[in-house]
C-alpha cells in the first residue's frame, strides 16, 4: 500500500512539473519579449541582401510574427497586408502596401488614377519620377526625417557608455537608421501595436534593407512606456537579448527613434 502511494505521489509530482514547463514554453517568446512585455529584442546574422523577404502575419491582438514570401505566389508590393483587427480610425495613414509618401491617388491595379487637373494637361513631372526610382518613396514622411533628437542622441551616448565600460568600441549614430527607427515608433504608435514585425513594413530587417540601409548582420531592440532615455536603457541593460545587441561587438551603427504620445521607443543596429 505505501509503495503504491509512493509511486503514484511521484506520478503526480512528474506530471505537474510537465505541465509548468509547457507553460513556460508557451509564454517565451523566441525573439527575446521581456517578461513585463514592455520590452523585446531580435537580430541576424543574415546580410541585407541574403535576408528572405517576409510578410507580417497577426498572432494575437497587437503582436505579429513574420513569414517567408515566395515571390512567385505574392507580388512584393502586397506582402505587408493590414491586419483586420484595426478599425478604421486606428488604421495608419499609409494604406496596406503602401509606403508614407506614396501618392494615393493609385488605381488598384498600380497605374496612376487621374484626376481633373491630370486629364487636362499631361503630367510634365513624369519622368524626373521616374528617374527618382522606387526607394525615394520609401522613405519616412519629410515632416519625420529630421536628424536625431536630443533624447535619441541620449539614449546612444547611454548606449556607447555601457559598450565602453566593457572595453567595446562606440557606435557611430546614424541618422538615416535613426530616421528608419523613428518610422518604426510611429508606425507602432499609430497601429497601436508593439512587435517587432510591423503590419506596414513586416520584419525589421525587410525594413531597413527596403528603405536603403544595407547590412552584414542588423539587430533592434523596442521598448513601450519608459518615459525617459535613463529608463530604457537601464531595462534593455537588465535584459539578457536587449543587452546582447547592445553590446554585440559586430555591431558598428546604430539608429534610435523616440516617439512621445506611448513612448515607443527603437533601437536598430547594423554592421556595415
Amino acid at each position: 500500500m505505501k509503495r503504491t502511494l509512493f509511486w503514484t505521489a511521484v506520478l503526480f509530482f512528474v506530471v505537474l512539473t510537465g505541465c509548468n514547463i509547457d507553460d513556460g514554453a508557451l509564454d517565451g517568446n523566441q525573439n527575446g519579449m521581456n517578461e513585463d512585455d514592455n520590452l523585446s529584442s531580435m537580430s541576424t546574422d543574415m546580410t541585407s541582401e541574403d535576408y528572405p523577404h517576409t510578410k507580417a502575419v497577426p498572432i494575437e491582438h497587437a503582436r505579429y510574427e513574420f513569414r517567408r514570401v515566395d515571390e512567385n505566389e505574392e507580388p512584393r508590393s502586397t506582402r505587408f497586408r493590414q491586419p483586420d483587427i484595426f478599425t478604421p480610425g486606428q488604421r495608419h495613414e499609409a494604406r496596406p502596401g503602401e509606403h508614407p509618401g506614396q501618392n494615393r491617388n493609385a488605381a488598384p491595379d498600380g497605374n496612376q488614377a487621374p484626376n481633373d487637373e491630370a486629364r487636362q494637361a499631361p503630367d510634365q513631372n513624369e519622368g524626373n519620377r521616374d528617374n527618382r526610382g522606387t526607394q525615394q518613396n520609401q522613405q519616412p514622411n519629410r515632416n519625420e526625417a529630421q536628424e536625431i533628437s536630443e533624447i535619441e542622441a541620449k539614449v546612444i551616448e547611454l548606449t556607447n557608455y555601457q559598450r565602453r565600460e566593457r572595453g567595446l568600441p562606440d557606435l557611430k549614430a546614424d541618422p538615416q537608421l535613426s530616421r528608419v527607427a523613428r518610422e518604426k515608433s510611429n508606425d507602432m504608435q499609430q497601429n497601436h501595436y508593439f512587435s517587432h514585425t510591423s503590419p506596414t513594413y513586416g520584419s525589421p530587417f525587410d525594413m531597413m534593407r527596403d528603405f536603403g540601409i544595407s547590412y552584414r548582420a542588423a539587430g533592434e531592440n523596442i521598448a513601450h512606456g519608459q518615459r525617459s532615455a535613463e529608463e530604457v536603457v537601464n531595462g534593455w541593460m537588465n535584459s539578457e537579448g536587449h543587452r546582447e545587441n547592445i553590446l554585440n561587438p559586430n555591431f558598428t551603427h546604430i539608429g534610435v527613434g523616440y516617439n512621445q504620445n506611448g513612448h515607443y521607443w527603437t533601437q536598430m543596429f547594423i554592421q556595415k
